[in-house]
Formats: structure tokens, sequence, C-alpha cells
């Protein structure tokens, strides 16, 4: 984390960080940013939310291999660390259900103008979907991304999850490319989409 973005999260802006969710959960969930020693909790939402999403339409095998490389402890501990990247985690009830993972400048996946914030992963566990938990993530990313200067928040989504893509299009995304993800041995195709900053005040 950045001294930049320290000062939005301590300066500033209770936008986006407590949140009540009214549909289905009847308590208030916190949403904060994470701190170096909450990688295993970040470990523990990363395999069970990518599960969740992806395990029935990929092999056990790509699954493994996937979390190994990317989900393993060490390699989430680095990106923690990462002072271009900031990790919010969403608790309800002191339990966690979901987080987002933000980056700037050269802790974005593709090379991008210094103008840009990339949403990298925004992962909720199933039973606290649909509450409009998602939606306050991004509140919470575009209220980073003004704090910071930013005029454009991008990000990648798999060209078959129409439900993250009919999200993305809800919150002002629109479609500017597509980039290769690799999961496991199997190449498959991810979405780029972009949407203005000022698209949520």
């Amino acid at each position: 984390m950045s001294e930049q973005q320290a000062r939005f999260i301590t300066s500033g802006s209770l936008y986006g960080l407590h949140w009540e969710i009214t549909k289905g959960v009847d308590t208030m969930p916190m949403i904060e940013m994470a701190q170096s020693t909450d990688v295993n909790t970040i470990r523990d939402l990363s395999i069970a939310t990518f599960a969740e999403t992806f395990a029935s339409l990929n092999t056990e095998e790509d699954m493994e291999q996937y979390n190994e490389r990317h989900f393993s402890t060490d390699e989430l501990q680095r990106e923690i660390d990462n002072p271009d990247s900031t990790f919010m985690v969403a608790k309800v009830d002191g339990v966690p259900a979901g987080y987002m993972k933000v980056n700037v400048g050269d802790a974005q996946t593709e090379e991008m103008l210094g103008n840009r914030m990339e949403v990298q992963r925004l992962y909720i566990l199933r039973q606290y979907k649909r509450n409009g938990l998602g939606a306050r993530f991004m509140h919470t990313a575009f209220d980073m991304a003004r704090a910071q200067g930013k005029s454009v928040i991008w990000l990648g989504v798999w060209e078959h999850n129409d439900a993250a893509i009919a999200f993305y299009k809800r919150m002002g995304f629109v479609q500017f490319g597509s980039h290769d993800f690799v999961l496991g041995e199997d190449r498959q195709t991810d979405l780029l989409m972009e949407a203005a900053v000022n698209r949520l005040v």
C-alpha cells in the first residue's frame, strides 16, 4: 500500500468503507483495508470463491495448478506487501465474506497509462452475493481512484462469465479489448472493460 492510498483510508471517505446490506443480510458488513497479517484470510477467500465460480467449468488439475501458482501464501504475501496494490476485505459479523484487489502503476496486469487503476479481483462468497456487496466494493474502488487522481478504472472478466459481465455493464463498464487468461494448462479469454471514474459519484 502506498502512502497516498493510506491517506485515503485514514483521511476522509467513509464512503465505501462501512456499508449496510439491507437485502438478505441483517448486519452491517465492514469493508476494510487488509493488512500484511491477513494473508491467510485472503488465501482462504481466494481458493473458496474461485472454486465456487469456476470449478464446475474447469478440470480439477487446472484448478489445482492455478491455486498453487496464484493463491499460495508466499505469492499472496508478495501481492499484499506491494505498495502499488491494495486489498479490501469485507466481513459480516466478523466473518470474511469477500475481498477486492486494486492495482496502480506497475502492479497492473497490463501496461497502462498512469491515469488508470485496475480492479484485478472482486471475489465474494456465494452466500453473500446478490445483496449489494459487489456494488459497494465497486463504489469503494471508484472512491479510491478519485482520491488518487485516476480517471479510468479497468478490469478483466472471463468471456463466459455472463453474470459478472452484466454486473460490470450496470456499473458503467464497456469493453475495450481482450487478453489471454491461463488457468492451469487452459488458455482462456478475458474481456477487458473500462469505466470513467466520474461515472459513479
